[in-house]
C-alpha cells in the first residue's frame, strides 16, 4: 500500500519558538549582509591573495549537501527501495532547500547581488570556455530541475517520478563534478590543480549527504512524534561508511598526486604549514577517523545515536573540508615569474574572519532552516504519526475517574410506595 504523507501541525510551542530564534537569526544575517553592501568587502576576510572567503565556502558546501541529498532520494523514485520512502519526500525538499541557499551564498559574494542576473547571460555577456559559465548553467538547471522534480513527487506523477528522477541524478552528478572542476582546472594554484577534484567532490557531495539526511530525518520525525525504523539509520550508516572509504582514498591520491610532481612546495604547506590542523584534526579526524571507528564498530555501528553522532562529525567535517580547500589553499603565494616572486604575493596569506562575515554565514544557515520548518508545515513530506493503543484511545474517551457518587436517599413515603 502506498505511503501516505501528511504536513507538520506546526502548532505547539517548541515549533514556534524555533520559528522566532530562526527569524531573529535571519534577520541578524540580513543586518550584516547590508553592511557588506554598503561598506564593500573590506569587511570580509578576503584580500587579493585569499580572494574568496566564507559566502564561497558556503557555497559549495551547500551545493555538494544538496546534491547528495538528491541523488539518495533516488534510492526510492529510481532504484524502488520502499524501505527508504518514509525520509524520501523531506531528502528532495532538504535538497531543494540548500541549493537555493547555495545561490543566495553565491549572490551575495558578488557584492552586487542585483546583477546576479548576468550570470545566467549565456553566450551574451559570459565567457562560455570557463568552468564559472559552465557552472552558471549547471546550477541554474538544477535549481529549476530540482524543483520540478519535487513538484512530481508533491503531485504523485508516478508516471514521470522516475524518469524526472533519472535525469535531476545526472544533473547533480554534473553540479557537483563541476563544482570540483573549478578548482581542479585552475592551473595557476599548485595546491587545486588536480584531474581527481571532481571526483573527489563528488564522494565528499554523497558522504555529507548521507550523514545530512541521517540527522535531519531522524531529528525531524523525532521532534514531531513520529517513529523511524532503526534500520533505515543503520542501512544509512553501512552506506556512509562506503562512501568515507571511497572519499578517504580520493583524498590520498590527490595529496600524492601533488607529492609526486616537481612543484610539491604548496601542498607541502597545506600538510604541514600554520594550516594544516584544518586538514588533520577537522577534516581526516572528524570525516574519516572518528566516523569509521564508531561505524565499523560491533556495537556502536548498530546503535542509532553513535550512528547519529558519526553523522554530525561527518557534516561538520565537511564544511572544514571546503574550508580548508578554498581558504588555505589560496593562501600560499603564486608564482607568476620562474625562480622569484613579486610584490605582495610573496607573503603566505591571511584571512581574519570578521563579525559581518560570520553574522551572515550563521544568518544563511538560519534562513534555510527557516525555510525548511515552514515549509514542512505547508507540504506534505512526513509520514504520517502511528496511531495510539487502543487502550490509550479508549483512555482519552473515557470520562476521568473520580469519586462515586452515592445514590440520593429517596424521601420516606416514596420508599414506602416502592416496598409496597
Amino acid at each position: 500500500m502506498e505511503n501516505v504523507f501528511v504536513a507538520l501541525e506546526g502548532k505547539s510551542r517548541g515549533y514556534y519558538l524555533a520559528v522566532a530564534a530562526l527569524a531573529v537569526l535571519t534577520l541578524a544575517g540580513c543586518t550584516c549582509f547590508g553592511i557588506s553592501y554598503v561598506a564593500g568587502h573590506q569587511v570580509f576576510g578576503s584580500s587579493n591573495v585569499i580572494p574568496w572567503g566564507l559566502p564561497i565556502v558556503l557555497a559549495i558546501y551547500l551545493i555538494g549537501l544538496s546534491a547528495g541529498s538528491l541523488i539518495l532520494s533516488s534510492l526510492t523514485y529510481v532504484f524502488g527501495r520502499e524501505e527508504y520512502k518514509p525520509i524520501a519526500r523531506v531528502a528532495v525538499f532538504l535538497a531543494v532547500v540548500l541549493i537555493f541557499g547555495a545561490m543566495i551564498s553565491i549572490a551575495v559574494d558578488l557584492g552586487r547581488p542585483e546583477k546576479f542576473w548576468r550570470l545566467f547571460m549565456f553566450f551574451y555577456l559570459n565567457n562560455m570556455t570557463s568552468m564559472f559559465a559552465i557552472n552558471g548553467v549547471l546550477y541554474g538547471g538544477y535549481f529549476v530541475i530540482s524543483i520540478v522534480y519535487f513538484a512530481f513527487i508533491m503531485a504523485s506523477k508516478k508516471s514521470v517520478i522516475k524518469v524526472m528522477g533519472i535525469v535531476a541524478v545526472c544533473w547533480a552528478v554534473l553540479v557537483h563534478m563541476g563544482t570540483g572542476a573549478i578548482f581542479g582546472f585552475v592551473a595557476a594554484r599548485e595546491a587545486w590543480v588536480s584531474p581527481i577534484k571532481p571526483f573527489e567532490f563528488l564522494a565528499a557531495a554523497l558522504t555529507s549527504g548521507v550523514a545530512l539526511l541521517i540527522v535531519v530525518s531522524v531529528l525531524t520525525l523525532k521532534l514531531t512524534g513520529r517513529d523511524i525504523k532503526k534500520e533505515i539509520v543503520r542501512s544509512l550508516g553501512r552506506m556512509l561508511v562506503v562512501f568515507i572509504v571511497i572519499l578517504f582514498l580520493l583524498i590520498l591520491v590527490d595529496k600524492l598526486t601533488h607529492l609526486y610532481v616537481p612543484h610539491r612546495e604548496a601542498t607541502l604547506f597545506m600538510l604541514g604549514g600554520r594550516f594544516s590542523w584544518i586538514f588533520w584534526v577537522l577534516q581526516i579526524g572528524l570525516v574519516v577517523v572518528a566516523p569509521l571507528a564508531i561505524l565499523v564498530h560491533p556495537r556502536l555501528g548498530r546503535n542509532v545515536r553513535a550512528v547519529i553522532v558519526a553523522s554530525v562529525l561527518v557534516v561538520v567535517g565537511i564544511f572544514f573540508e571546503r574550508y580548508y580547500l578554498v581558504i588555505p589553499g589560496a593562501a600560499y603565494p603564486q608564482h607568476y615569474y620562474p625562480g622569484k616572486v613579486e610584490g605582495v604575493y610573496g607573503a603566505i596569506g591571511y584571512f581574519p574572519l570578521g563579525l559581518p562575515e560570520i553574522g551572515l554565514s550563521i544568518g544563511i544557515f538560519a534562513l534555510l532552516g527557516l525555510v525548511f520548518i515552514v515549509g514542512l508545515r505547508y507540504l506534505d513530506a512526513l509520514p504520517p504519526k502511528p496511531p495510539k493503543p487502543i487502550e490509550e484511545q479508549k483512555e482519552a474517551e473515557e470520562p476521568p475517574e473520580g469519586p462515586a457518587e452515592e445514590p440520593a436517599e429517596l424521601p420516606a413515603e416514596s420508599a414506602s410506595a416502592e416496598a409496597e
